[in-house]
Order: C-alpha cells, then sequence, then structure tokens
C-alpha cells in the first residue's frame, strides 16, 4: 500500500484569558472610536474571547485560550487540555497513532480485491483494519493446488473432481485398472478404489492413456499419447500428475504408482504399495519406474 505525505498538525493561539475573566471588547473606526463593551463571567471553565470554554476538551481553546487543534485528514479533539484526534475524513486512517500527522494513509485497500496467499494462490483483500489489510485465504477448488495453505489439495471430496480407480485381476489376462465399477467386477475385482486420478486436466496433470496390447490380453497404462508407439488410446483413464512430480504437487498427498513388467507374457502391473512392489520383483517381476502420481483418497 502507498502512503500519502501529510501536512504537520497546526495549532493556532490567538490569546489567553484566566479562569473567571471579565471580557470587554472594543472597536475602532476612522477618525472617532466607537467602543461596545460585552461582558463575560464564567462560573464554570474559562472566558476565551467573549466564551465560557473548557480548556481540557475545546479542541478550539485545547490547554489554553486560541490554541486550536487542526489535525490533517481528521476532526479535532481536546483530551485533558492536549489535542486529539476525533475522528478521520472518509478514504483516510491513521496508523501511526501521532496525532501531529493526523490520518495520514490515504486508504487504498479495495474489499475483496485480488490479493496473493502466502502459498501462492488468489485470495480476497479484508480491509477491515485499513492499517493492516490481511488476504482472506480462498476455498479449495479442483485444481490440483494447494488454495487454503494447508498443504493438502482439493481435500473434502469435491464433487466431480476426481474418479476413482478399481484393481481387478484373473489368471488368463492379468490386471485391469478402471474407473468402471462393472468393468472391473467382471474382471475379477480386486481392490474398489485402489487409487484416484483427476476427471479433467488441472495445474500440470497429464492424461493417463489405456492401451492395448495385442494378443496378451492385458493391458499398458501410460501417459504417451501413442502408448509407447504400439498405437492409439483406447481410452483416457483420468488425470495423473507427472514424473517427475512438479515441484508442488507433492503437498496434495499424491503417491507413486510403480510400474512392472512381467517379460514372460509382456503383462504390465501397478501398484501404490512399495512392499507390494518389491514383492513383485522378489517374484522375477521387472520393475520399470514411476509411472506417475496418484492419489489414495477423493
Amino acid at each position: 500500500m502507498k502512503r500519502v505525505a501529510v501536512a504537520a498538525l497546526a495549532i493556532v493561539t490567538l490569546g489567553a484569558c484566566a479562569e473567571g475573566d471579565t471580557v470587554d471588547g472594543s472597536t475602532q473606526g476612522g477618525d472617532a472610536t466607537a467602543t461596545t463593551t460585552s461582558t463575560t463571567t464564567c462560573s464554570e471553565g474559562t472566558a476565551c474571547d467573549a466564551s465560557c470554554v473548557d480548556l481540557q476538551t475545546d479542541p478550539q481553546n485545547c490547554g489554553e485560550c486560541g490554541r486550536t487543534c487542526v489535525p490533517p485528514h481528521g476532526t479535532a479533539a481536546c483530551a485533558g487540555g492536549e489535542c486529539a484526534l476525533a475522528a478521520c475524513d472518509l478514504g483516510f486512517a491513521d496508523c501511526d497513532a501521532d496525532v501531529e500527522t493526523g490520518c495520514e494513509l490515504a486508504i487504498d485497500c479495495q474489499q475483496g480485491g485480488a490479493c496473493m496467499t502466502a502459498c501462492d494462490s488468489t485470495g480476497g483483500l479484508d480491509c477491515t483494519d485499513p492499517c493492516a489489510p490481511s488476504c482472506a485465504l480462498p476455498a479449495e477448488s479442483c485444481n490440483a493446488l494447494d488454495d487454503d495453505c494447508d498443504l493438502a489439495c482439493d481435500q473434502g471430496a469435491i464433487p466431480g473432481c476426481r474418479v476413482a480407480v478399481h484393481r481387478a485381476y484373473n489368471a488368463a489376462n492379468g490386471h485391469l485398472f478402471t474407473t468402471n465399477l462393472a468393468e472391473a467386477q467382471t474382471w475379477g475385482l480386486e481392490f474398489e478404489g485402489f487409487f484416484h486420478l483427476y476427471v479433467d486436466a488441472a495445474a500440470d496433470l497429464r492424461p493417463f492413456f489405456r492401451c492395448a496390447k495385442g494378443g496378451t490380453g492385458n493391458f499398458l497404462f501410460s501417459e504417451s499419447n501413442d502408448c509407447e508407439l504400439t498405437g492409439a488410446p483406447l481410452l483416457t483413464v483420468g488425470f495423473i500428475a507427472p514424473a517427475p512430480v512438479a515441484p508442488d504437487l507433492p503437498t496434495c498427498g499424491a503417491v507413486p504408482l510403480y510400474r512392472l513388467r512381467l517379460a514372460a507374457n509382456n503383462w504390465h502391473f501397478y501398484t501404490v504399495s512399495l512392499p507390494e512392489r518389491d514383492s513383485a520383483v522378489a517374484g522375477g517381476w521387472a520393475d520399470e519406474g514411476i509411472a506417475g502420481y496418484v492419489w489414495p483418497a477423493l
């Protein structure tokens, strides 16, 4: 926020009278002298300029007669015989608590305006305290990012954000990974909701394709849009975080999806379990690295 320079507090002293004084006023004009007498006797307070005032509270006679308080961009007050600030003009704020500078801050905070949060998401300005506006955190949205700065992404089961991928197996065809529960049950359901993918593209996510492996009865799952030179994808299962993972995605709770291959029948197998991967390797499967990063829950 920008601050503006302001003039110092103006204090003007016109004269002084003692408590209980009687005031006479005289005027002169031309060669003749005309005298008008006005007498003010104060039973309480002090007589100043034909008026009874309280030098402790009168901003026009603060501490002494004629000592006027004029705070920049604000309304004057007098407290205990010292100049004070009663209120700020519209569009200004007092942030330094210094009566001499008055309301020194020209407010340029726009309630609800866009601002950047601590985790680089876009929030809305809260101008409740114009001297220290804050950036209100946004709600989570389906974007594979941490919107509300809690080191998690898209939590709360946002409808239509992520889709469950089921794992199925049969001895004739090996493993299948599908979002279609009926298909998984027909194949031989092993785990319902084994991992989760995004329904649509977001952030740096990539499509995760199902690819045919001619004659094997098994499928290859890959980011490759030509199924690793084997042909066109059969369908898009969902959207996966790429490998290597983007810097902000691990905070979203993404976990590695390990890819393995059995040379004897050219089958592929995928797991989110490191112990299961190690067991498969011990059983003769070749470790082909990480296929990408997926989510264990909606």
